[in-house]
């Protein structure tokens, strides 16, 4: 038995998985919160089923009936995927909360990010070899997108996307409720206050891309680049501001023609003069609109749209007995059993 084996189990753990065409091996599933517990002293398995056909759910729901510790949130409408797994961190209750697919293969992987979040790391984050992707144009493309990404925000996103993320329960919350989140769930820092650990593990191959059309594409990036950064904002008020000053300074010019050429077209001056007015006014506007825009951005929280229509718990969990109030006997008691009375 190693260190890390005998050392006291972490705490309790939400694996957050998504589910959008096919649900999970049932055996793997199990096996993955069999080996959860063994690492940690409670296991919550939290599947988001992502719009699923009929099919998908009746699957789900016979897992949930015999998979102990498994929670399946279901959506009523499909959203995109990074979204889904945000919905699954809102939701989770343990104190460290796991992102990634069932794979027993993981495990090596997983016991070494637990060891990093025992030095005292908030985030631990697992690499492993890039999947292979179809499109010459989509792999050009995407190094630009994450630079531009990364000047606006100031944040790597990590390439290829984590397999494995562990985050303490403050760290997931914070994911969860900021306008970038979706970009959070991949980059190399979440916040400042979160020390991350990143490890790339050689052999291990990522999760395959999750294919979206071209239109999902550019919707969802432009809507990441609008979220990571209020630049595009202040630089809008910013332009709007120089072309106020530009109106101005071609009114001046319109006056100084209008007294120095004698022989300037009739109504040119009234015409010039109202048409830069109209323009300076017009860029003013717009540019206090943009700042009181900017201020509206700043003061609110992100609201993403989801409806979770059923919510199915599994009968079963591995610590039964800790929840109850009621011995055997039909005698109150509180706190987990076989504690001293004092200790409860």
């Amino acid at each position: 038995m190693t260190g890390l084996e005998a050392a006291a189990p972490l705490g309790s753990v939400s694996a957050v998985m998504v589910v959008d065409d096919a649900a999970h091996d049932p055996g793997a599933l199990a096996a993955w919160g069999e080996a959860l517990a063994g690492l940690f002293s409670d296991v919550e398995l939290v599947v988001v089923a992502n719009g699923v056909s009929a099919e998908v759910a009746l699957a789900l729901e016979a897992q949930a009936a015999d998979i102990p510790d498994l929670t399946v949130h279901v959506l009523a409408d499909r959203i995109d995927h990074d979204t889904a797994h945000l919905v699954g961190l809102d939701t989770a209750i343990g104190d460290w909360v796991l992102v990634g697919e069932p794979d027993a293969a993981r495990l090596g992987v997983l016991r070494d990010l637990i060891g990093r979040v025992r030095e005292g790391y908030q985030v631990a984050t697992a690499l492993g070899e890039p999947a292979e992707r179809s499109g010459l144009l989509y792999e050009r493309l995407e190094p630009l997108y994450f630079r531009l990404y990364r000047a606006l925000s100031g944040r790597t996103v990590l390439r290829p996307p984590p397999m494995l993320r562990l985050y303490s329960r403050a760290a997931a919350l914070f994911v969860a409720g900021s306008p970038d989140g979706e970009v959070l769930l991949k980059t190399e820092v979440v916040a400042g206050g979160f020390p991350a650990f990143v490890g790339r593990y050689p052999g291990l191959a990522s999760d395959p891309p999750h294919l979206r059309t071209w239109r999902a594409t550019v919707s969802k990036g432009l809507h990441e680049l609008l979220s990571a950064s209020a630049l595009p904002l202040r630089l809008a008020s910013l332009i709007a501001l120089a072309t106020g000053g530009l109106s101005l300074i071609y009114s001046v010019y319109v006056v100084g023609v209008y007294l120095l050429k004698p022989d300037v077209l009739a109504g040119w001056t009234t015409l010039s003069l109202q048409i830069s007015g109209m323009m300076f006014l017009f860029s003013l506007l717009f540019a206090l609109m943009a700042e009181y825009v900017l201020g509206i951005y700043r003061g609110l929280s992100p609201r993403r749209r989801y409806v979770i229509t059923r919510e199915l718990r599994s009968p079963k969990r591995r610590h039964d007995g800790r929840l109850n109030v009621i011995n055997e006997l039909g005698e109150f008691q509180l706190g987990m059993p076989g504690l001293p009375v004092g200790d409860r």
